[in-house]
């Protein structure tokens, strides 16, 4: 049975925090998106000062601690949630991205010399554009026996760096801006 009285109880409780919810909410769902990890330094510089304000009240009022933690708390769960969901399609891309490397690689120890375009290895630049968002591959306009091909994406988090394929060494380099 519904007991409004008790309902309208809850709901006082949650009104004090109800704006850091939402505010965490439409955070959440802009900095999540692809590219936008670097929005996280913006939230830092807002975050900080309000936090060390917070920590202020926290000391002065006690009364307001169990609201103010309960706001603490619902930032470093969204700043978290944000940073797991970046490092996570962060993994994700570079192991594809390092799949791709590595049949390109073969690609070249079978046949003498680097793939002219992905269609060779299997794949298209329109399969690649899904996972890898940003990317390009390449032959450099000399073909020398030791001319590489140049491969890279856009960093998953941040759209002015790129992490580049170098296949002298075998590993990737992150290029910044």
């Amino acid at each position: 049975m519904l007991n409004i009285p008790e309902l309208r109880q809850r709901a006082t409780e949650l009104k004090p925090v109800l704006g850091s919810v939402l505010a965490a909410g439409i955070t959440t769902l802009l900095l999540s998106q692809r590219y936008m990890g670097e929005g996280l330094a913006v939230v830092a510089v807002i975050f900080i000062p309000w936090l060390l304000f917070t920590i202020y009240d926290y000391v002065k009022e006690p009364e307001q601690r169990r609201l103010l933690i309960q706001k603490i708390l619902i930032w470093l769960l969204v700043i978290s949630l944000i940073t797991v969901i970046h490092l996570v399609r962060h993994h994700y891309v570079r192991t594809h991205a390092q799949n791709i490397a590595d049949r390109i690689q073969s690609f070249a120890d079978q046949h003498g010399h680097y793939p002219p375009d992905l269609e060779s290895i299997g794949t298209s630049a329109a399969q690649e554009k899904a996972v890898l968002g940003m990317f390009h591959y390449g032959l450099p306009d000399n073909k020398g026996p030791d001319a590489k091909p140049d491969f890279y994406y856009v960093a998953t988090y941040m759209n002015i760096e790129i992490d580049r394929y170098d296949f002298n060494a075998r590993r990737w380099e992150h290029v910044y801006d």
